[in-house]
């Protein structure tokens, strides 16, 4: 594989393909067996992280990987502070640090404070720092590992425009990315890998999606939409004018037995925070949560679980599973009833749940003690899945539930969704990737800061379409959120 001054390639692939091994060598992460790097035809080895830094060679991964106590320009600079000099005395330039960083945010057109602590950022903004850390230093290489997958249609627009201008200036650019449309609309090159082998190198334009997709899993997948008609009149769940002062406002919404409804929006928009309150993680100040036709007290998560609605949340890593735990272990933790006796995991029921789900959610692993973290992101989500599934809920949430997965585990994901819904499940998806939305979901609700803009039918949805309300460039507002005819 080469990478070329000005020009982008993409690097696609399964997950477990070895995209990661492969970026990993390069990064000086990890020291190749055999073959050769050359960088700028000289053969080279790449024993450090630091040193590939010194090269100019940056990675930003999939998941931000900040010190969360330190500021953002701290983050920025990590390694190469700016500094004053007085003889043999050194100490940190921060005025230098601060205005340099604030340079590059205005520069991705992005509000950030520089001087916040980055735990205090969504996690769409902490990716921007990563690739921020990048940009500070005018990358001679630059490697962006699924970079787009926490980003809102416009921050994905604006992060190409920034590695545009890197490729003016004479960067190479490796782009690893699951969605295809990113690949077709950033690169001119692609290169596949399956099973860790690489299986050709093409140019962009030889090539469609499906094309590609065959190529990257060795099988044809095909996906359609589902048809989806109403049963009955009392939504699973409804929400009437929920809000939280500062955080959303009067929402209001209906999801009915075995219909997805989908909860679109840019990053920002307060998605995430509308479903932790309906979970009972952050509960809001006003409005009415009905369940069955019921009014329902939703102050906790206990309350929710206990009303038979489940979470699947956005930073699977963060919030969804214990790494370093099994697959087992995961999966019985929040089913406690049908697996523990005073606390002890009867562990004969602990292995039939987890032999359930597996076989239920196509889990591939070793055996139910593998620990989470050595799965591929794809399976890791599944475990996700497997904990509330084997709940048996009757609403499930599901926020950005195929973020950083391959192409071939999105598939699977999605017929989980699909026959959770078929089985009477009342779905509501949060994600940022509209053909997601799109391919889904029944009926579309779109959501800008805090408010509820407005609906769109699935059978008639498109990018544009939810786009406009997005940015608030949509007309005819509908707050009921039930698919009934707007005002």
């Amino acid at each position: 594989m080469t990478l070329v001054r000005g020009r982008a390639v993409a690097l696609v692939g399964e997950n477990g393909a070895g995209k990661s091994t492969v970026i990993k060598v390069i990064a000086g992460v990890h020291q190749p067996d055999e073959g050769d790097i050359l960088f700028e035809g000289e053969r080279i080895r790449i024993p450090t992280p630091n040193f590939a830094h010194r090269l100019g060679i940056f990675t930003v991964h999939q998941e931000p990987s900040l010190m969360p106590e330190l500021s953002v320009a701290e983050n920025v600079f990590m390694g190469f502070h700016p500094h004053r000099k007085m003889g043999p005395v050194r100490w940190l330039n921060r005025r230098e640090m601060y205005s340099r960083a604030a340079e590059v945010f205005e520069r991705l057109n992005i509000p950030i404070d520089v001087r916040s602590a980055a735990h205090q950022l969504p996690i769409a903004q902490q990716q921007m720092v990563e690739i921020a850390k990048a940009l500070i230093h005018d990358a001679r290489v630059l490697i962006l590992d699924e970079p787009t997958a926490t980003l809102s249609q416009r921050e994905v627009q604006t992060l190409f425009r920034v590695v545009r201008e890197l490729m003016e200036r004479g960067a190479a650019v490796l782009f690893v990315s699951h969605r295809l449309q990113e690949v077709f609309e950033l690169c001119s090159e692609v290169s596949v890998m399956r099973d860790g082998h690489l299986v050709g190198h093409f140019a962009v334009d030889e090539l469609t999606p499906d094309r590609l997709v065959s190529l990257m899993v060795g099988r044809e997948i095909q996906l359609q939409r589902r048809s989806y008609e109403r049963h009955t009149d009392v939504p699973k769940l409804e929400v009437r004018d929920l809000s939280k002062k500062g955080v959303f406002h009067h929402i209001s919404l209906k999801v009915y037995p075995g219909e997805i409804v989908g909860l679109a929006g840019l990053v920002g928009s307060r998605r995430t925070d509308v479903a932790e309150a309906l979970f009972g993680i952050a509960p809001a100040e006003e409005g009415e949560i009905w369940i069955d036709g019921r009014k329902a007290s939703v102050r906790s998560v206990r309350d929710a679980l206990n009303h038979g609605l489940v979470y699947v949340p956005e930073d699977r890593h963060k919030h969804g599973v214990a790494l370093n735990m099994s697959i087992a272990w995961n999966l019985a933790i929040p089913n406690r009833a049908a697996v523990y006796t005073y606390g002890i995991a009867r562990r004969v029921d602990e292995w039939q749940l987890t032999e359930r789900m597996k076989s239920q959610l196509q889990i591939k692993s070793r055996s139910p003690e593998q620990p989470v973290a050595e799965l591929s992101g794809g399976n890791q989500q599944k475990v996700v899945f497997g904990k509330w599934v084997a709940r048996q809920p009757s609403i499930m949430i599901l926020d950005e539930p195929t973020r950083g997965v391959d192409v071939g585990a999105k598939s699977e994901i999605y017929r989980v969704i699909f026959n959770l819904a078929e089985a009477g499940v009342a779905v509501l998806v949060i994600s940022s990737d509209l053909p997601e939305i799109l391919t889904l979901c029944d009926r579309i609700l779109v959501m800008r800061e805090g408010e509820l803009m407005g609906e769109i039918d699935g059978k008639h949805a498109s990018e544009e379409a939810v786009m406009r309300l997005a940015t608030g460039v949509g007309a005819g507002r509908d707050n009921n959120g039930d698919g009934g005819p707007r005002s």
